[in-house]
């Protein structure tokens, strides 16, 4: 959603007559944990920062939240957004049909939106480029994005 637009939401229902919340105030960890829900937001939100989140409590809500945000907003264009999902381009068909890796990928420090194709296409994976000397990185990225990656993989499988 993030390529075509300009903000992309996250709906989460919960359910009617039940008291909601993640999880009890005393539990809430300060580190990144996989399967913690907080993490995974936390992250969602760190990686696309132009993210919304809609909490509801039911359809009906939902349904009137939404009404609610678009009042004032011109119908979608159906011919407009059926073109913008038949661009020609590589890199917009990437990032609709493999958006994780690609996010993944331009997350890390150093990669960028020019770059990233030519890391992708020089590295079958992740551990690749974690396990990439110095030289391989610049040989890619050019010497201050690769120096800035390599730092950060380095830095971090430290921690």
């Amino acid at each position: 959603m993030i390529v075509y637009y300009s903000y992309a939401v996250l709906l989460i229902e919960f359910e009617m007559n039940t008291s909601f919340s993640l999880q009890a105030i005393g539990s809430l960890n300060p580190d990144i944990v996989v399967n913690s829900i907080n993490s995974q937001l936390t992250m969602l939100v760190l990686t696309f920062p132009r993210l919304r989140i809609v909490w509801n409590s039911s359809p009906y809500e939902a349904a009137s939240i939404f009404t609610e945000l678009k009042r004032d907003a011109a119908e979608p264009d159906i011919d407009r957004a059926v073109a913008m999902g038949q661009g020609d381009s590589s890199v917009e068909k990437e990032s609709i049909y493999a958006s994780h890796p690609i996010a993944l990928l331009q997350s890390l420090q150093g990669v960028t939106l020019r770059n990233y194709q030519a890391l992708a296409n020089k590295f079958k994976s992740i551990s690749d480029i974690c396990a990439a000397s110095k030289d391989d990185l610049v040989s890619v990225l050019g010497m201050e994005a690769a120096i800035k990656l390599y730092e950060f993989i380095r830095n971090s499988s430290a921690n």
